[in-house]
């Protein structure tokens, strides 16, 4: 199939910005945002003409005793307890997934922002859903922490790459630890620009040479504003 047919690369970039496609669709088509200018720039058109119909909404504030039953169902609280804040700490990578799913169920909910930077989320997984790393930003500061699931290779090395919702070419975020974790700032280049997709690739030892993904894209994620 040629993705990169016009009218077909439109209907898929506007599912895509809609929120309609999903799991290895979803997946796929990242990884064609890494690899073809093209698409990227038909996912940013179709953003620029799809996002001002979402700014003309009403905000709807849900009932209180729903965010309870939310927090009920992802096991952060007992049935006959409030509390807003889950048990456990959420940095254990057993808990990553769950953590994500939060945040996204937060956006839905629009809760006001807090006071302090917002922390964005991705959580970087296999395509069973294992947890391999937790990448972390807030402020200029971006946090890599692996899981004990991430494949050793001592050949090569994983680089973490952002794709801009602007349509411009990868831009690397640093090389993924193979255990522990790293922080870095956030690149100079990236300043400003909204992060449509995160991109893994194997490269070779010390990251890619060309300042590019060169290659294999392992996996993709998305940012999370908690």
């Amino acid at each position: 199939m040629n993705y990169l047919q016009q009218e077909r690369l439109d209907a898929l970039s506007v599912n895509y910005v809609l929120g309609g496609m999903r799991g290895k669709a979803r997946q796929r088509f990242q990884r064609l945002l890494m690899q073809q200018q093209q698409a990227r720039e038909s996912v940013w058109r179709w953003e620029q003409h799809l996002n001002p119909l979402s700014e003309s909404l009403t905000a709807v504030e849900p009932d209180e005793s729903l965010w309870q039953k939310l927090q009920q169902r992802l096991g952060w609280q007992k049935a006959d307890v409030v509390q807003l804040k889950p048990k456990g700490s959420w940095l254990h990578p057993a808990n990553w997934v769950a953590v994500a799913a939060a945040a996204s169920l937060a956006l839905v909910l629009l809760l006001p922002p807090p006071a302090t930077a917002p922390v964005e989320l991705a959580v970087i997984q296999t395509k069973e859903a294992k947890a391999l790393w937790l990448v972390s930003k807030q402020g200029d500061t971006v946090v890599l922490q692996a899981s004990a699931a991430v494949p050793a290779d001592p050949a090569h090395d994983y680089e973490l790459w952002m794709l801009p919702t602007s349509g411009q070419s990868p831009i690397s975020l640093g090389l993924l630890p193979q255990s522990g974790k790293v922080s870095y700032p956030w690149p100079k280049a990236a300043a400003g620009l909204m992060v449509a997709v995160l991109a893994v690739s194997l490269e070779p030892k010390g990251g890619s040479p060309t300042g590019q993904p060169t290659g294999a894209v392992l996996h993709t994620s998305e940012l999370m504003t908690l």
